[in-house]
């Protein structure tokens, strides 16, 4: 089962492609490399892939043939589902014409922005994948990718690879409940990231008269969370123009004694944190339906009313 998105990185330049695919790695991607057109190919038929980074020449030199772009049929007929992005440092009208022609999804110039648009890009085409995955998880299905996703967090010892994976659970879960469905990921404003967003839809009466929206922020660290960052996300609520007014702060490893004790001391009437730490996430993995698992975040947000 995987758990997260498959690139495979295709490019014959071996410091380029080794400093990338490590670039990627560093994100919590899984990335296989190929540096050849046959190595390429194997790769295709041994495993799936969500997104292809294709190099446009590959054993082509400025002048040389277009190695890589006439890889493309042969890529799209392993790997039908794929989306490819085709990587040049010779971009011309007439190559990115036959590439788009030929049904690549995004293309991408070697320029001294590359890295930072290459990591845009590889988020945005992966997003579809990542919906397709999770459309085809059925109840069953969708229970054992859950405990799988949960085991994995545990003891996954890669940073960025655990954060991708608490988010990634964070994210079924909450779609799993009647109503979470549109909860999304990565959403950003002018000045602010947040984790997941939930598009509040329940006709549960216990969430219908909450917000229109809740947010929700993950925290991996191997540290207990602090007041600070708790405040922090606490103002991030209060700046969604009164349409947000419920968050959940998820930290595995914890929290220090005075996060309880601080947001008793400073609550706001229309703001509501709850936090979620590893046995809370337990409870929400074991429930085992939607519907269970709506009844214990019910209760987790009863609790945190309670406790202030």
């Amino acid at each position: 089962m995987n758990l997260t998105e498959q690139i495979l990185f295709i490019d014959d330049d071996a410091t380029f492609n080794e400093t990338y695919t490590e670039v990627l790695r560093s994100e919590g991607y899984h990335v296989t490399p190929a540096l050849t057109a046959t190595e390429a190919l194997q790769q295709l038929g041994a495993q799936t892939f969500d997104l292809i980074l294709l190099d446009r020449k590959l054993t082509g030199g400025h002048g040389g043939p277009d190695t890589g772009l006439d890889l493309i049929g042969k890529v799209q007929r392993l790997a039908p589902a794929a989306k490819i992005v085709l990587i040049t440092g010779y971009a011309d009208a007439a190559s990115v014409k036959r590439a788009f022609n030929e049904g690549v999804y995004d293309y991408l110039e070697k320029t001294e922005i590359f890295e930072a648009l290459l990591l845009v890009k590889v988020r945005n085409a992966l997003e579809g994948a990542r919906e397709r995955r999770h459309a085809s998880l059925a109840n069953g299905k969708r229970e054992a990718e859950l405990q799988a996703l949960w085991q994995s967090v545990q003891t996954e010892q890669n940073a960025q690879q655990k954060g991708r994976l608490l988010e990634e659970l964070m994210l079924i879960l909450l779609k799993s409940i009647p109503g979470f469905e549109r909860t999304t990921t990565n959403q950003r404003s002018a000045d602010e990231e947040f984790d997941l967003v939930v598009q509040n839809d329940a006709t549960d009466p216990f969430w219908s008269k909450e917000s229109q929206y809740f947010l929700v922020e993950c925290k991996n660290w191997s540290r207990k969370s602090e007041p600070d960052v708790i405040d922090a996300f606490r103002r991030k609520l209060e700046r969604r123009h009164a349409r947000c007014h419920l968050g959940f702060f998820v930290a595995i490893a914890g929290f220090t004694k005075g996060v309880e004790s601080n947001l008793l001391a400073d609550r706001k009437e229309s703001h509501v944190v709850v936090l979620l730490q590893k046995a809370e996430l337990q409870q929400l993995v074991d429930a085992g339906s939607g519907i269970k698992r709506n009844e214990v975040l019910r209760e987790l947000h009863q609790k945190a009313i309670v406790k202030g």
